[in-house]
């Protein structure tokens, strides 16, 4: 090395894309509520029925929703419970002690009856997510997902996925109630990096939440990109107007704007947004 000369590192290559699921990959649709709830109080009145828990529709609700407010407040600090935990945590509702003594086989029937019925009313896949997916795909770049998961699980989003026909796009999947770690946890990104065999400079995640999908990955050193205009604090960054936008490679340091005016955008903070259909660009 000549003596005075500085040397920079050549930045990462990009081999890794992670994307969040609600409101990033997915959608509800509020049309199909009120079928879900019916069809939740029908799956599992009979297994509370079984221990003496009689109960309407309207009851069930509130103390099913209650039961989801309370755990969603859990994944504030980066915990999260199984599917069979939180089936126990309805059953607490109604009757705290009887709970822990719910039999096993009635907890996996609960858990399925209760979080199943999002496959009979599956949410929607957003605009352009599949053709993204499939661009990720062939270019090489490994692709993953991170999801805090509420009244259904990992087990039965997997099914949606398969539904949509996006399960083969993915080569790690990571759901908060099968590792009981949920965003912002270090341990869920770190645990999907090891998955994708890649490290956090080279792992872009792509989410619409700042404060689980932006502020957290950022600090764990990764790329992050948001999708919306949401905004709860976390710091000046990338923001596209929907998954399907695409991304080229730039210096990092500084923060991009989208302004929808022309092909490219200026940028800071590690991306430059296009208006072309090619959602991203790596060497």
């Amino acid at each position: 090395m000549m003596r005075g000369m500085a040397w920079m590192q050549p930045p990462p290559r990009i081999r890794a894309v992670v994307f969040d699921l609600w409101g990033t990959l997915m959608s509800e649709r509020r049309d199909t509520f009120p079928v879900r709830a019916r069809l939740r109080f029908e799956r599992c009145a009979p297994i509370l029925a079984k221990y003496g828990i009689e109960t309407t529709q309207e009851e069930f609700t509130k103390h099913h929703q209650r039961s989801n407010s309370t755990l969603a407040r859990l994944q504030e600090y980066g915990r999260d419970v199984s599917s069979e935990e939180r089936a126990r945590h309805v059953f607490y509702q109604f009757r705290p002690g009887l709970a822990d003594h719910i039999e096993e086989a009635d907890v996996a029937a609960f858990a399925e009856a209760y979080g199943g019925v999002i496959e009979h009313t599956p949410p929607d896949l957003l605009p352009g997510v599949r053709e993204a997916l499939a661009e990720c795909q062939a270019r090489g770049l490994r692709v993953g997902l991170i999801s805090n998961t509420g009244v259904s699980g990992g087990r039965h989003l997997r099914r949606v996925f398969e539904h949509h026909e996006v399960m083969g796009h993915f080569d790690a999947l990571m759901f908060s109630d099968e590792h009981r770690r949920a965003k912002p946890h270090p341990g869920l990104f770190q645990a999907t990096l090891d998955a994708l065999d890649v490290t956090a400079a080279e792992a872009v995640f792509v989410g619409d939440t700042p404060r689980y999908d932006i502020g957290p990955p950022r600090r764990y050193g990764w790329w992050v990109v948001q999708v919306g205009e949401r905004a709860d604090g976390a710091p000046r960054h990338m923001r596209v107007s929907r998954t399907s936008a695409n991304c080229s490679r730039a210096s990092p340091g500084s923060t991009s704007q989208l302004n929808g005016s022309g092909p490219q955008v200026e940028v800071e903070g590690g991306f430059a947004m296009l208006a072309r259909p090619r959602w991203l660009t790596v060497p």
